[in-house]
């Protein structure tokens, strides 16, 4: 069995990941263990992320898998074929939009390296796909292509960041939001108390 089991930001720097552990049943526990191995997924979202050094707050793998910091996530909507609502959701989740849905609702003591409690991902707003426009998803999905392997900045470096904002236009394309609405979004999440460490400097136009 095979598990992305850490986070490590200085090897997780784009959507895309690898296994990097082998884990096996401890005696004893087979039977949990094949009902935990049957939850593994290829899309991935992070169990907990340090605010100032986090890139992806979603991964896929070529392979399901199961992790420690990370937690498989299996979408499902009628119609939609499960591979690309995987890469939708992940460019979705990776835009600056998906980062303040992230860190909107979370459950955590430090704000600077929350934990996400599965009830606060299972809340994670998302976009209604099945009630989106028929090149909404694909849409989404080709700016996952397009991106995967891109290196993702750090959030405090998220208004420099070419790969971020190439989500931000095709989740701008796909849900039809306002341009400066979320390039607004993505200058206040770098500036963040919790993102930078630094004291809050005031809002910027």
């Amino acid at each position: 069995m095979v598990a992305l089991w850490d986070y490590k930001t200085d090897i997780t720097q784009s959507m895309t990941a690898r296994p990097d552990a082998h884990i096996s049943p401890k005696g004893g526990k087979k039977a949990q263990a094949e009902n935990l191995w049957e939850h593994r997924s290829r899309l991935l979202i992070p169990e907990r992320a340090r605010l100032n050094t986090v890139r992806a707050f979603s991964v896929i793998l070529e392979e399901r898998v199961l992790g420690s910091a990370w937690v498989p996530c299996r979408p499902a909507v009628s119609g939609i074929e499960t591979e690309t609502l995987e890469r939708a959701l992940c460019a979705y989740i990776n835009s600056s939009v998906g980062a303040l849905a992230m860190l909107v609702d979370r459950s955590n003591t430090t704000p600077s390296y929350p934990r996400f409690s599965l009830d606060d991902l299972r809340k994670l707003p998302v976009p209604d796909f099945a009630a989106l426009g028929p090149a909404a998803v694909p849409g989404l999905a080709a700016a996952y292509d397009r991106q995967a392997n891109s290196v993702l900045r750090p959030l405090p470096q998220l208004n420099d960041c070419p790969a971020r904002m190439a989500l931000d236009a095709a989740v701008i394309a796909a849900l039809g939001l306002d341009e400066e609405l979320v390039a607004n979004i993505r200058r206040q999440l770098a500036r963040e108390p919790s993102v930078t460490g630094q004291r809050y400097g005031g809002f910027e136009r």
